[in-house]
C-alpha cells in the first residue's frame, strides 16, 4: 500500500473514531448498597411480571432514574439493575423493573 493510501486510511479511521471518544460513559443514576432486602415479583393480574427490589438500611446516592441496588445478606442477596430507583427515606431504597445481575 502506498504512503498516500496509508495516510488516507489512517485519517479516515481517526475521523470515524473521533465521535466515539466524546461520548460520555453510561452510569447508573443511583447506586445503593443495602444490608438486607427483598427481590419480589409484582405486576398486573394477567400481565407481564414486574420485578422489584427493596433494601434497608442502605447507603448510596442518586434518585429517580436507572440504578443499581446491592443486597448484602439474606435470601435476596445479590446485585440488581433497575429501570427506576427511588430513595423512600434516608435508609430505604426501592427499585422497579429490576433484573438480577
Amino acid at each position: 500500500m502506498s504512503l498516500i493510501k496509508r495516510f488516507t486510511v489512517t485519517v479516515a479511521a481517526a475521523l470515524l473514531a473521533g465521535p466515539l471518544l466524546t461520548v460520555p460513559a453510561a452510569h447508573a443514576a443511583g447506586t445503593y448498597v443495602c444490608e438486607s432486602g427483598t427481590f419480589f415479583e409484582r405486576g398486573p393480574v394477567g400481565g407481564p411480571p414486574l420485578w422489584h427490589a427493596w433494601g434497608n438500611p442502605c447507603t448510596g446516592s442518586g434518585d429517580g432514574g436507572a440504578g443499581v441496588i446491592t443486597i448484602s445478606s439474606g435470601p435476596s442477596a445479590g446485585t440488581y439493575r433497575c429501570d427506576r430507583v427511588t430513595l423512600l427515606s434516608p435508609t430505604w431504597a426501592s427499585g422497579s423493573a429490576c433484573v438480577k445481575l
